[in-house]
This record gives structure tokens, C-alpha cells and sequence, in this order.
């Protein structure tokens, strides 16, 4: 072989041997490009816990999977004993409550153990027989309930009425919405011997008594004692039977059939479903708070009710969620009651 031979086999080894390096080059190119890459990804994947997502997120829902798994396998409605913790709500927002606060509301315990205080504001006493629709009849013309109480029994007597075929019912309402000097008056006449005055659940202008206009009576009427339809439905109205059956020793009071108290309609419901007095419930409702509430349904919705103690003195920081609609209400035994809708 020539030696011009030999440096054309050299020259041509070294271009191969370029050609290597510049692929090896590429490839190690192509490796850095795709490493980058991911790591881009993997970043966008982080970017729901950046501050400005987590202000815009003000309100979480969590779920008890376990609570959950329990209630469908045992086929319990929600609000049954057995299923009573399925969520929680973490609050954003607190609103503040005075002492006096306490007193007030739809859910204001009154028995001879709390005294109704009449606060300014909680209730706008109205004639029954003024605001009444034709579905039921008032007692008298100066028997008074809470504004909202009203508007309520009439929703509740119309819908009784249609369950019957008919526009009209032979129920009539008396004895509401009582003050201070009556109930003394009724107290020493031995007409309401069980309470003295302030400690009558009739003080919250939103207690009533029911009756039946009854020919065969000598009296004209009969006690008002509840049909299948109305004990099933009342709650759906926000009503509850106030001292019920078997519950004297926590109401202090005898069983009366007639006798009805509004309470708004996920308490009522969940009383109801639960047979429980009004009492009960508040010690119920009492051993939840925010982070571990109460869940009811109730004509189709859900709501998260839960418990805040108020503070001995000065104001109340009562938590409440930003985004979603809610009530507070005093429950006369020690703090506040708050309701949450939640859907």
C-alpha cells in the first residue's frame, strides 16, 4: 500500500471519528432539553399551593371517608344518630356577637332552667287573626306569634289542607306569644303552674297551642292531636312538637299534643327524624363544633350545623365560612348555634 495510500485511510478515519462526537453531542443536547422539560412540568403540577391560589380558595369541604363508608353501608338518611360528622368545614371569616346576642334566635332554649330575657329584637310580634291564611282559624283577635312564625304556619296549614282535598281545616291557633305580666298573671291564677314567668317557652312568640273545632265536644273543641301527614311533615315547615312523649324529665313539662314550637326547618327535620324533645337536641348540637359539625338534610339540601361557646365577657368571635350562606342564632344556654348551608 502507498503512503498516499496510507494518509487517505487516515483522513478518512478521522471524519468517522467527528461524525461519532457530533451524534454523542446531540444526544447529550436532546438529554438536557428533556430534563428541562420535566422539571417544567413537575412546577406547573405545584402551583396550587402558591399564596395567590390559596387566597381565592377561602372555603374547603372534607370528607370522613370512613363516616361516609359507614352511612352507605348501613343505609342510614343522613342526620340519623349514625351519621351525624360526614364533613367539616374550615371557616375564613369570624363575625362578632355581644353577650345579649345569646338570647336571641330561632333556637333559643326556654325552660325552668333558662330564662328568656326579652331582648330587643329577637321577635316581631303579630296578630295571628290579621296575618292568618283561610286555612286555619285564630282562638281570639289579640293572640300574637313572631312575624316569621306566621309565615310559616301558613305555609305549613295551607299544604295540610291540600293533603286533605280541601282549602280549609277545622284547626285554629291560640296561645302565643306571652309577656312577662301575663305569664305572672297565669302563674298565680294556677292557669300555667309548671313555669314561672320568664322561664315559659310561650315568652319566644314562637310556641303556640293547636285545636279542633268540635261540634260533639261540649266544650266546642278538641285538643289538637296530630295525623300521620302532619307528624311527618311539620319539620319540612320548621315546626316540632314541644313537649313530646317520654320527655318530661328533660323538657319539665307533661306531654301535650297540641303544643308546637318553630325552630326553622333542618332543626325541626332533625328533630323530628330523631324523635328527640328540643333539649336534646341543643346538648347534641352542643358537642359540635366547626371543625367537626352536625350534618342535616332537609327538603334537599345539606347543611352543616355546629356549636360556638360564648365568652364570659365582651364580645364573641363566632367562625363562619366567607363563601356560603349561614345563620346564627343564640341558643340561651351558653353560646351560639350556627347553620351552614352548604348545597
Amino acid at each position: 500500500m502507498s503512503r498516499g495510500d496510507n494518509r487517505r485511510g487516515r483522513k478518512k478515519y478521522r471524519v468517522r471519528y467527528d461524525r461519532i462526537v457530533v451524534m454523542v453531542l446531540v444526544v447529550v443536547i436532546i438529554a438536557v432539553l428533556g430534563s428541562s422539560c420535566v422539571n417544567a412540568v413537575k412546577g406547573k403540577k405545584n402551583v396550587g399551593s402558591s399564596p395567590e391560589l390559596a387566597r381565592n380558595t377561602t372555603t374547603a369541604v372534607k370528607e370522613d371517608k370512613q363516616t361516609t363508608t359507614a352511612a352507605e353501608e348501613t343505609g342510614n338518611p343522613v342526620g340519623s344518630p349514625e351519621n351525624t360528622t360526614t364533613t367539616a368545614v374550615e371557616s375564613v371569616n369570624t363575625v362578632s356577637f355581644s353577650a345579649e346576642d345569646v338570647h336571641k334566635g330561632n333556637l333559643v332554649l326556654v325552660n325552668a332552667e333558662y330564662e328568656y330575657t326579652f331582648p330587643e329584637g329577637d321577635i316581631e310580634p303579630i296578630t295571628i287573626v290579621g296575618n292568618r291564611n283561610d286555612c286555619y282559624q285564630a282562638g281570639d283577635y289579640v293572640t300574637k306569634l313572631d312575624k316569621e312564625v306566621i309565615v310559616q304556619l301558613n305555609a305549613l296549614m295551607e299544604a295540610y289542607a291540600a293533603s286533605m282535598n280541601s282549602t280549609t281545616t277545622n284547626v285554629f291557633v291560640q296561645d302565643g306569644f306571652r309577656t312577662f305580666d301575663e305569664q305572672v298573671d297565669r302563674h298565680s291564677s294556677g292557669k300555667s303552674k309548671t313555669f314561672e314567668a320568664g322561664h315559659t317557652d310561650y315568652h319566644t312568640g314562637r310556641t303556640f297551642d293547636m285545636f279542633l273545632m268540635d261540634s260533639t265536644s261540649s266544650s266546642g273543641y278538641s285538643y289538637f292531636d296530630a295525623d300521620e301527614w302532619f307528624s311527618q311533615n311539620a319539620g319540612s315547615y320548621g315546626f316540632i312538637l314541644r313537649y313530646p312523649e317520654g320527655k318530661q324529665e328533660k323538657t319539665g313539662e307533661n306531654p301535650r299534643t297540641y303544643t308546637y314550637r318553630y325552630v326553622g326547618v333542618p332543626h325541626a327535620s332533625y328533630i323530628n327524624f330523631n324523635q328527640y324533645c328540643f333539649e336534646e337536641y341543643i346538648e347534641d348540637v352542643k358537642r359540635h363544633n366547626n371543625e367537626n359539625p352536625l350534618e342535616i338534610t332537609a327538603n334537599g339540601h345539606t347543611y352543616n350545623v355546629y356549636y360556638v361557646p360564648a365568652e364570659e365577657e365582651g364580645k364573641t368571635e363566632v367562625p363562619v365560612p366567607e363563601d356560603k350562606e349561614y345563620t346564627v342564632s343564640g341558643c340561651n344556654a351558653g353560646g351560639f348555634i350556627v347553620t351552614v348551608t352548604i348545597s
